[in-house]
């Protein structure tokens, strides 16, 4: 099992990487399949944060 600290350190990367997808992809001179990928990735990187975040939730009640 991970700890709280791996938990958090998980989420908090996950959250990194959606923010520089999401900061680093707003130009217009991509082309729709370009962007349709990146709309893909960050909705799996959000689904992993929602399961990370649930567990610590679980795990871990009043520590978040």
């Amino acid at each position: 099992m991970r700890s709280l600290a791996e938990l958090k350190q998980e989420a908090a990367d996950l959250n990194l990487q959606i923010r520089r997808l999401l900061l680093g992809k707003n130009s217009f001179n991509e082309g729709i399949a370009d962007k349709l990928t990146v709309i893909a990735t960050i909705s799996t990187l959000r689904e992993q944060l929602v399961k990370i975040q649930r567990e610590i939730r679980i795990r871990f009640p009043g520590e978040e």
